[in-house]
């Protein structure tokens, strides 16, 4: 099982102002909490992809998520 993050913060505009990697489920969280109080939205993705968790109000230039 692999349980690496990306975490990706962006600004208002939905452009990319930070990427943090972790391989702790629980340090993500958190990093995903602090970037989006810093720079308004942060989402984690693992390597494939997927959508694991977000924080903040996702920025209309970014679109709807597909889940």
């Amino acid at each position: 099982m692999n349980n690496f993050y990306n975490i990706i913060a962006y600004n208002r505009q939905g452009e990319v102002q930070s990427v943090e990697s972790t391989y702790d489920s629980w340090q993500a969280v958190e990093l995903c909490l602090a970037l989006s109080e810093e720079f308004a939205y942060a989402e984690q993705i693992n390597p494939w992809g997927k959508h694991c968790g977000e924080y903040g109000d996702r920025p209309v230039a970014l679109g709807q998520r597909a889940y």
